[in-house]
């Protein structure tokens, strides 16, 4: 399990630790020092990569939750709450408890069915509403009496990309024609039309603080504008072509990712300067890629079936799961952000547990003091 690395080939520091299909290397400082990585792993945290064993937390020897008969599309946290929301392309929207302990962990909690393939999933950031958009209709459902109730619907409306304001009173929606449309819930009528892309909207989203709204299109543009104003950031033009990004939570990180074919890993540009600040690991394109909620993780699902998260301050790589992840359309930190989950073709969706840097802490800590 331990070995004398050599300097990582993938820009990565010697002795950095990766993970392959719920297997974990770690260089080796010492016999002491391997030893009390050992004990600390067992008494602390536990060397479980994915959840596949006794004492991986709430979720023990469970990795998967099952329901949706083919590709999960989309997956939402509920504000405030564990609580997973999927959507696939069995016309279904599924609701999963991981709150609850033991067998109760993952448990159906509800199911939402939509018109047309429900694309993607948006709750809104107080709770109360929950978007649903599919290529030929758009519908809000309502929290009440602890279930949903459809609330508003446009049809013939193409939704398959989706974003609320943190105020939870707007809700952006990209479709065909290259234009994102703000509009008011509930009642779904038009506030503003922002435009800029030549081609398919392929993803949208706002910033934390609601200041700014970014899309992209299936070309790869990038867009961001100013929310309030329309005007367009120089920053999109100096991305250059992206598949997918992600937000900060606090807003002052955009991360993008190249499409099937790009070349380069996941970017960091600070978005008030407009340059960039890191690239992290590397590859010919990713699907997704996304921030833990306290923007200690970047998370991004290759188009080489291997998901990858890193440190974005330090830019070192905190794991890779390579071992049967397949393709992965989508990602999401839950459990506080130490856990990710990601869903893919078969209908499943499946969880990762991150390693902690307390791990490499730890020995590095006892390295130096018997040094």
């Amino acid at each position: 399990m331990y070995d004398d690395s050599t300097p990582a080939q993938d820009g990565r520091p010697a002795g950095a630790g990766r993970v392959r299909g719920g297997r974990v290397r770690l260089s080796l400082l010492s016999f002491e020092a391997a030893a009390f990585l050992v004990l600390t792993s067992v008494a602390a945290v536990g060397l479980s990569a994915r959840l596949d064993g006794p004492g991986a937390g709430p979720a023990a020897g469970r990795s998967a939750v099952d329901g949706h008969e083919i590709l999960v599309e989309a997956l939402a946290l509920a504000p405030g709450r564990d609580v997973l929301i999927s959507s696939g392309w069995d016309d279904t929207v599924r609701f999963w408890d991981l709150e609850a302990e033991g067998a109760a962990w993952g448990g159906e909690m509800h199911t939402l069915p939509h018109g047309s393939r429900p694309y993607a999933l948006a709750p809104s950031p107080d709770g109360r509403y929950l978007a649903v958009g599919g290529s030929s209709n758009l519908t809000v459902w309502e929290a009440r009496d602890g279930g949903w109730s459809q609330l508003a619907s446009k049809q013939g409306t193409d939704g398959r990309y989706l974003a609320f304001a943190p105020d939870s009173r707007s809700l952006a929606i990209g479709g065909e024609g290259g234009e994102v449309r703000i509009l008011a819930v509930p009642a779904l009528e038009e506030k503003a039309a922002l435009r800029g892309l030549t081609d398919m909207v392929h993803s949208v989203a706002f910033s934390a603080d609601g200041a700014r709204v970014a899309a992209t299109s299936f070309r790869g543009e990038l867009v961001i504008w100013d929310a309030a104003t329309g005007a367009r950031s120089p920053l999109g033009r100096k991305v250059g072509r992206v598949h997918c990004f992600a937000f900060s939570r606090d807003g002052r990180t955009l991360a993008t990712a190249p499409r099937l074919g790009g070349r380069g890993g996941v970017t960091l540009w600070d978005v008030e300067a407009g340059e960039p600040k890191a690239t992290l690991g590397g590859g010919e394109g990713y699907n997704a890629v996304a921030f833990s909620p306290d923007d200690g993780l970047v998370a991004g699902a290759g188009v080489d079936q291997a998901i990858r998260a890193w440190d974005p301050k330090s830019g070192e790589m905190r794991g890779e799961l390579n071992g049967g992840v397949g393709w992965v359309k989508t990602i999401l930190f839950t459990g506080g952000g130490s856990r990710l989950a990601y869903g893919g073709r078969d209908g499943s969706i499946r969880f990762w547990d991150v390693p902690p840097p307390i791990l490499r802490a730890a020995v590095a800590d006892r390295a130096s003091s018997d040094g």
